[in-house]
């Protein structure tokens, strides 16, 4: 019979190696020429280890890839592989040796491990820092030469050859410092990543009802990323008070004593961010308690959402998430409300520095106020707006990582599962003695006892058959000989490998072969064996994939029997000296049961020892066991059999009691439908070429549809004809040469000045609010409907989507939805108008010679059109990628106790398998931050060039310019270069962003999709 069983088995089996070979054809393919095209880019490719310094200085080794993303679709295998540090093992390695060395301190071992590498790159942020401050006394010299009888071009070309070639080095510098910080910050993340799955992998049992306990889902990324985020800025917090002082220097040796009524100012917008820095930093907290208590209820439906479908629950559970996600957006709404308020303090106070400034130069300290002075004194207070504005920001994202990583630190300081409950060398036991308890006390916690008074020999091949009515201590006996509860007295002694089958059956998703083999090596005749002795020949006929089926998360599309038998599968494939099995019979029915019992218990493991749990009568019967234990009310009572006759010989004889009375599931003789040659989960999609129009309009539907567009314009619109109109007020104020101006007309102009000023800080808050309320609004309405459609999905929509997947939209993605992709939007609209509006005036006032920035603004087009398509296709790999990462963690967290039965080694493998999946991601950010700064050093040699044709215009037309449009017109350029750049990179950001908002509603679609197919 099992010879019978083993050859038909082979038929079920795909085979090991098998790979799907094209047909043979006279003519290539596009497939052909996609394929030569990938191996041209593998060729061509260079890394920067490898590329030569020209080439590393502008990133131009990233140009094949380049190419390559805006002809085809851009893969894994066409990215850079890892390299050194940056790979997530090496990573972690150095990271834990200073983390253990430093009293387990996350934020000291992140000193020892990155704090030289980050004060390295604060120096080259400093010398950025120095090279933007100096434009501003180049404006001054220039315009004090513009306004002078005869301008001295030798003095003039000195300086503006020294700020060219200062704007030049600087883009390098600025580029490659950003390129580091992003290198350190991948490996921070990493290894933060994978200190979270070690813990994971030996917390405690016990430990998760404690009430530092968090969800490791929210850890592994809202967490993750605030403490990503501290990490770029964290410079800044020594850099940008050094600016504002040197800053406010300039100031004063431009205005005199002026500028400290400006640093007044300054003193009280500081004091109203760190206000709102911190109001904003109590919400965050409450958000990601509130957002806790949501994730943890969204897993728990969805991981049940058979149980909840079968008892029609969907509205009941509807209702519950959506008061916890109410609960949420209410804090959320107050973080938003804070940041707008923020925003407007940010753009407020240089307008209401400078206001406060020339008022108390001009009117109370009776100074004439030239060209040179006001412009130069704008050029520094915008250098003031951007650490103004970034100080509060840096604060606040430092107090969101301080809380991140007081939750990690709450996370690593929970209970560990303790080897040592377990002795596996014990020299006074005998050699025959594999498994033993003497005088064991344990339990669940350190003051309760469940079982007590525990004495236990089992010998090496054994079949110990274990027993007692529900609730007695079975499963807990299994639990205290794997070292899982808690020893309050006694001794465990366990000498030999262990496999272990839980009560609570244990899926990957993946193959059932997968599942079986459990990363041992496949063994052709050994496995026959194996699926022949437990059953799953049946099974594996009804699979269209056989064994190369796929199994749904936590083995939704697999009956209870199916899921029992793999497991007990795994557990034979293991080749382990002693087989701990708790209630592996439980969920077949009799026949089944006996064929288990004889071919597997005593057939296949016959040379085994096996600790078998069981309520079946015949099976606790059996003359076959060596030994049977009685567990009743935490009491163990433990008989030995003489038996007469080898294991194998033994059979199973099925009462009409067993027959009748065990569980018996239909599902057993059921194929399973709708499985496309043993595939159930299909790979995520990802968005191919630019971003669809659909997205877009249904995003900005969900916002308000075109009412608030045209609201949003006007504001823009009165924001710039305030803005603008606030500078060339300024330029015709001081546009006479002579400066010649009395008090009265002095104290009008400030007035003027000072009301457009307000009413540009007014929109702006307008704008922000705006953004804020129609963003809210959008989060509602996408959470909502993706809500009601997963709740109300076919159960085939969630055997082809695993719930790593699922938890990620709820996630990362709706904190995209309510923070990130509002402001992304705001931020691009803002940018639009200022870069557009500014552009057009500088162009203006150099008349017919304007039209030499038309080819700088062309070539800036190209190369942004150039790096879009390829930082898209990077982007969407990048968050394809992280899904599987979540889906693994949280897998594995729900396992950790088979895990860790199988062994060390096999522990080893699942956090190896962790590094893998993460460095797949690691592999996309990489890429994408080369894109980036392949992009930026562009952006900024040719910003450069807008300044040189700028310039050299105005000295064209000295004559003509007066020297308050001279200011302006300059002030102008040394904004434009980067607002083109950050134009187009907010444009990046929203198309990378935008596919979250499809990605929400092709659940609804993938929903609709699935319902269909089932019918």
């Amino acid at each position: 019979m099992t010879a019978l069983l083993q050859t038909d088995s082979a038929s079920l089996v795909s085979p090991v190696n098998e790979t799907k070979q094209p047909r043979y054809s006279t003519f290539p393919s596009a497939s052909d020429n996609v394929d030569q095209t990938k191996q041209r880019l593998h060729d061509a490719q260079l890394t920067p280890g490898t590329a030569p310094l020209w080439s590393r200085l502008f990133f131009s080794y990233a140009n094949p890839m380049m190419s390559a993303g805006n002809t085809r679709q851009l893969n894994n295998e066409d990215l850079w592989e890892l390299e050194g540090e940056n790979r997530s093992a090496a990573a972690f390695d150095e990271f834990v040796e200073h983390f253990e060395r430093h009293d387990k301190s996350i934020i000291k071992a992140m000193v020892a491990a990155y704090g030289g590498r980050f004060l390295l790159c604060g120096l080259a942020m400093l010398f950025t820092t120095a090279c933007n401050v100096f434009a501003p006394a180049v404006l001054n010299h220039v315009i004090t030469v513009f306004a002078e009888p005869q301008i001295d071009m030798y003095n003039l070309s000195a300086w503006l050859g020294v700020f060219f070639a200062s704007r030049i080095v600087n883009a390098v510098v600025a580029t490659h410092m950003r390129f580091y910080l992003e290198l350190i910050a991948l490996r921070l993340t990493v290894t933060l990543k994978a200190l979270l799955f070690r813990k994971a992998m030996r917390r405690s049992i016990q430990s998760k009802g404690d009430a530092k306990a968090v969800d490791i889902s929210n850890l592994y990324s809202s967490d993750v990323n605030n403490v990503l985020f501290a990490a770029f800025q964290i410079n800044s917090l020594w850099i940008i008070p050094i600016q504002i002082v040197v800053v406010v220097y300039m100031l004063y040796a431009v205005i005199d004593m002026a500028a400290f009524a400006g640093l007044a100012v300054i003193a009280l917008f500081m004091l109203a961010s760190f206000i709102i820095a911190k109001l904003s930093g109590s919400t965050f907290e409450d958000i990601m308690k509130h957002k806790d208590e949501r994730m943890k209820t969204i897993k728990e439906v969805f991981n049940a959402i058979q149980i909840v479908k079968l008892n029609a629950w969907e509205d009941k559970f509807a209702d519950k998430i959506h008061k916890l996600r109410a609960t949420e957006l209410s804090a959320v709404k107050r973080f938003m409300y804070l940041g707008a308020l923020n925003i407007f303090v940010l753009w407020g106070s240089p307008l209401a520095v400078s206001t406060v400034s020339f008022a108390v130069y001009g009117i109370t300290m009776g100074k004439v106020l030239t060209a040179a002075k006001v412009f130069t004194a704008i050029a520094l207070f915008n250098a003031l707006r951007d650490p103004l504005r970034d100080l509060p920001t840096v604060i606040q994202t430092c107090i969101q990582a301080k809380i991140s990583i007081n939750r990690f630190s709450d996370y690593l300081s929970l209970d560990e599962f303790q080897p040592t409950n377990v002795t596996r060398d014990d020299s006074s036991q005998p050699e025959d003695v594999v498994m033993a308890i003497e005088d064991g006390t344990f339990g669940w916690t350190k003051d309760t006892a469940l079982l007590s008074k525990v004495n236990l020999t089992i010998k090496r091949g054994d079949l110990v058959i274990v027993h007692g009515s529900v609730g007695s201590g079975k499963s807990s006996l299994c639990s205290a000989l794997l070292g899982e509860m808690d020893k309050l007295a006694g001794s465990v002694f366990v000498r030999d490998r262990v496999a272990y089958y839980s009560q609570q059956t244990w899926i990957q998703n993946m193959t059932i072969r997968d599942n079986i083999l459990f990363g041992l090596p496949y063994d052709k005749e050994k496995y026959s064996r194996v699926i022949a002795a437990c059953g799953l020949l049946p099974d594996l006929r009804q699979f269209p994939g056989g064994d190369s089926t796929e199994i749904g998360q936590k083995g939704v599309n697999l009956s209870g029997g199916q899921k029992a038998r793999v497991c007990l599968a795994r557990a034979c494939y293991s080749d382990a000296d002693i087989l701990l099995l708790d209630s592996p019979l439980a969920a077949v029915d009799a026949i089944v049961q006996s064929q288990i019992f004889g071919e597997c218990i005593c057939n296949l493991l016959a040379e085994k020892t096996v600790v078998l749990v069981t309520h079946s009568a015949d099976i606790i019967a059996s003359e076959a066991a060596n030994m049977k234990v009685l567990v009743e009310d935490g009491k163990l009572t433990a008989t030995r059999h003489h038996v007469a006759m080898p294991r194998l010989s033994y059979t199973l004889a099925v009462s009409l009691r067993s027959a009748h009375g065990d569980d018996s599931h239909d599902g057993e003789n059921q194929p399973v439908k709708d499985i496309d040659v043993g595939r159930l989960i299909d790979d995520e999609e990802r968005e191919e070429g630019r971003v669809s129009k659909e997205v877009f309009s249904n995003y900005f539907e969900s916002l308000g549809g075109m009412k608030v567009c045209i609201f949003l314009f006007v504001v823009q619109t009165l924001w710039q004809v305030c803005q603008i109109g606030s500078d060339l007020w300024l330029s015709h104020w001081t546009g006479q040469k002579d400066g010649s101006y009395n008090p009265d007309e002095t104290a009008y102009n400030v007035k003027v000045y000072a009301w457009l000023g307000a009413g540009t800080a007014i929109m702006v808050l307008v704008r922000t609010a705006t953004v804020a309320v129609v963003g809210l609004r959008a989060s509602r309405h996408l959470f909502d409907n993706m809500t009601l459609s997963l709740l109300k999905a076919p159960l085939r929509f969630f055997d082809a989507n695993p719930i790593g997947r699922i938890v990620n939209r709820y996630g990362d993605d709706m904190s995209a939805v309510d923070f990130m992709i509002p402001f992304a939007y705001g931020s691009f609209l803002a940018m639009f108008f200022f870069t557009v509006c500014q552009l057009a005036t500088a162009v203006y006032t150099m008349n017919f010679l304007g039209a030499l920035i038309i080819p700088l603004v062309w070539m800036y087009v190209k190369i942004a059109n150039f790096y879009l398509a390829p930082s898209r296709e990077i982007s969407r790999l990048w968050k394809v990628s992280s899904s599987p990462v979540l889906s693994h963690v949280e897998q594995s967290e729900e396992g950790v106790v088979v895990i860790r039965a199988f062994g060390l080694d096999t522990v080893g493998r699942m956090i190896n398998e962790n590094f893998i999946r993460n460095d797949v991601n690691s592999r996309c950010w990489f890429s994408e931050t080369v894109t980036q700064q392949w992009f930026q050093v562009r952006m900024q040699l040719i910003g450069s060039g807008v300044i040189f044709v700028v310039v050299s215009g105005l000295v064209y037309l000295r004559d003509y310019l007066s020297p308050g449009l001279v200011g302006l017109a300059f002030t102008y350029a040394l904004s434009v270069d980067g607002g083109l750049a950050s134009l187009v990179q907010c444009w990046s950001w929203c198309g990378c962003l935008a596919p979250v908002t499809g990605d929400t509603a092709d659940c609804n679609r993938a929903v609709i999709a699935a319902a269909f197919s089932c019918q």
